[in-house]
């Protein structure tokens, strides 16, 4: 994140986009619905209200059609099928035309009524307002899990990213863009928008149970998002590999060397023993560099694959004076959501 001083922008967002996937939440899509538009209407200026339908089964895009006629900046999305909590995001902030783009699921836990505070967040002149959680009130095993898991995030991360930070925030268009930018498939939506950087700040908050008390995500839902978190984000299990067989190739040489050695100068080696000792140490050597070397062009691989910019501009500078942002607008929506 950037440590510079941020700048103020004088006047709230021409337009702020507030973005949430949700799957089979009939029950509350309503008050959801309500809730985001009056947050957004305290504000006073104009706003859209992006719900993205991920393939639920229970009614919710009846209610978020007959919804839409009520509310006429609601804009609902119907993805063919169930895709996924991080496609179903991604298609949302990709539809999004907001110059500030408010984040959050779906469920309620993330209260729309910290969007006027991140909206002031972000006119102080912050690019990035992340929701941050004071208190969980989950299962002592799901807090445990949660905690591993971040640890094991930061440890690894390519870019810091925040402990107690999920998906809710607010960005904007700039970030947004950059976010777009990215070809990449196997996405983690906070680690992306961590990677981007920028000027940030963040709203505390207690992050309240499910009414249902049941995660729509499911356990191998999460499985697969800590999977894409910790792998698809950082090259360090790979350098590990590599580390780990170079490490075994190193003793499996030293083993072969000393089978020689005690054959030598000693009268201690078992007829047979050196010679099929010496080359399964030699043999292991040579396949454990092979691995430590493949392990590093898989890394590089890695990186070239996803296609992320060197380096992001967020500002130009001229005669003291700021200028439009200097990264490329790509604020038009494609026609696939999904894209």
């Amino acid at each position: 994140m950037s440590t510079d001083p941020p700048v103020v922008r004088d006047r709230p967002p021409s337009l702020l986009s507030a973005v949430a996937p949700v799957f089979n939440e009939g029950a509350i899509v309503d008050e959801l619905v309500d809730r985001l538009a009056a947050a957004a209407r305290e504000l006073g200026g104009p706003f859209e209200i992006v719900i993205v339908n991920d393939g639920s089964t229970d009614g919710t895009l009846g209610r978020l059609v007959a919804k839409s006629r009520e509310i006429a900046e609601l804009r609902v999305i119907d993805l063919a099928r169930n895709s996924g909590h991080m496609a179903a995001l991604h298609a949302g902030v990709r539809a999004a035309r907001g110059e500030a783009v408010v984040v959050l699921d779906g469920d309620l836990q993330d209260p729309p009524e910290l969007i006027p505070a991140m909206v002031e967040k972000w006119r102080a002149g912050h690019d990035v307002v992340y929701g941050l959680r004071t208190a969980r009130r989950e299962s002592a095993p799901r807090r445990l899990a949660n905690h591993v898991f971040y640890s094991l995030l930061s440890a690894v991360a390519e870019a810091p990213i925040p402990r107690q930070v999920g998906t809710f925030g607010l960005m904007d268009r700039w970030v947004v863009d950059a976010l777009l930018a990215m070809p990449e498939r196997s996405r983690f939506f906070a680690g992306l928008r961590a990677w981007v950087g920028g000027s940030a700040a963040s709203v505390e908050y207690e992050r309240p149970d499910r009414r249902d008390d049941r995660s729509r995500v499911g356990l191998r839902g999460l499985v697969r998002l800590a999977r894409t978190a910790l792998i698809s984000f950082s090259k360090v299990p790979l350098r590990a590999t590599a580390a780990a067989s170079l490490a075994a190739g190193l003793v499996l040489f030293g083993v072969g060397s000393a089978a020689i050695l005690i054959r030598l100068l000693t009268d201690a080696a078992i007829p047979g023993w050196a010679t099929y000792t010496t080359m399964i140490g030699m043999m292991g050597f040579v396949q454990s560099l092979a691995l430590a070397a493949i392990a590093e062009y898989v890394a590089i691989i890695f990186d070239e694959v996803k296609g992320r910019p060197l380096g992001l501009a967020r500002h130009e500078f001229r005669g003291g004076e700021r200028l439009s942002p200097a990264a490329e607008d790509a604020s038009s929506p494609a026609s696939d959501p999904l894209a």
